[in-house]
């Protein structure tokens, strides 16, 4: 009743983290368009010197960079999914890696900028930001901390290069 055959454990295992991993980004996508959504509500319904806050400050700035960053974060989660459906795990490792660093810390990052639009509201339970915000910041040591998976990504990448300037001198 071996899966797979002997000493393939690791194998299996390593092929199940993948998918999880693009699920927990998904998820962390969605908490950071949820914290967006609710920055943007504030911001447009709150006033301080007789203007919105949408309209005070970089508070635009910080709306566009969330944007930015939540798009980048999206597109590079898809492009994961699609390498492990198109290529497997294996070619999708650097990506998947890439997507686990990336999408909690914007997550956490708009949520930030969520709660500090909301003031001392946005710390309290009448908000989900602060959840969110700790959602964002466990979400970033599951599954390995952020360090362990820029380290796959720089060997993957520095493997990659040499392989290139290898077969460019060839």
């Amino acid at each position: 009743h071996i899966v797979l055959g002997s000493g393939r454990g690791f194998e299996i295992a390593q092929g199940r983290l993948g998918p999880g991993r693009i699920h927990h980004c998904m998820r962390a996508i969605g908490a950071a368009e949820r914290a967006l959504s609710l920055l943007c509500a504030r911001a447009s319904s709150r006033t301080a010197f007789g203007r919105p806050l949408a309209e005070l400050g970089g508070n635009a700035d910080i709306v566009a960079e969330l944007r930015i960053a939540i798009e980048q974060a999206r597109l590079l989660t898809l492009k994961a999914a699609w390498l492990i459906d198109t290529q497997g795990v294996k070619a999708a490792m650097s990506e998947i890696s890439q997507i686990k660093v990336v999408a909690p810390m914007v997550a956490q990052r708009a949520a930030d900028a969520a709660m500090q639009v909301h003031g001392g509201a946005g710390v309290s339970d009448d908000f989900p930001l602060a959840a969110l915000y700790a959602y964002a910041r466990v979400l970033r040591l599951a599954d390995g901390p952020d360090e362990v998976h820029r380290g796959v990504v720089a060997r993957m990448e520095f493997k990659a290069q040499v392989a290139a300037a290898k077969a460019a001198d060839a």
